[in-house]
């Protein structure tokens, strides 16, 4: 048995004496058992949390929620740079070009929160 063998082992019983169930299901990545602590399933041999999907629409929305927060950071980065660029350009077409591309980041940040909050 190797040291990381005995630090899983160890990590289970933990976890098994604080109230959390072992699963009959084992962890896709290292095939240990599955451990349910609370609502959440965990791998104490890969010290991470497991998402077990039933469908594919399910699998579905688990992607999209990790990369929600993602998206959102680079458009409101790019809606600060488009505000300077405002400060500072004096030509009308070149305005409205920034203001619209604005509205439009604007549009898309409603609605990926409105999206996150409806899955």
């Amino acid at each position: 048995m190797t040291d990381g063998d005995d630090t899983s082992i160890k990590k289970m019983a933990e976890l098994l004496r604080s109230g959390a169930t072992m699963l009959a299901q084992a962890c896709p990545q290292c095939g240990s058992p599955l451990m349910k602590v609370g609502d959440d399933i965990y791998c104490a041999s890969c010290d991470r949390r497991i998402v077990i999907i039933g469908s594919e629409e399910e699998a579905e929305s688990h992607t999209v929620k990790a990369i929600l927060p993602e998206l959102r950071e680079p458009l409101l980065t790019r809606l600060k740079k488009l505000s300077e660029m405002i400060e500072t350009e004096e030509r009308t077409e070149e305005l409205t070009k920034i203001a619209n591309l604005m509205v439009l980041l604007l549009q898309a940040l409603e609605k990926l929160d409105g999206f996150g909050s409806s899955h």
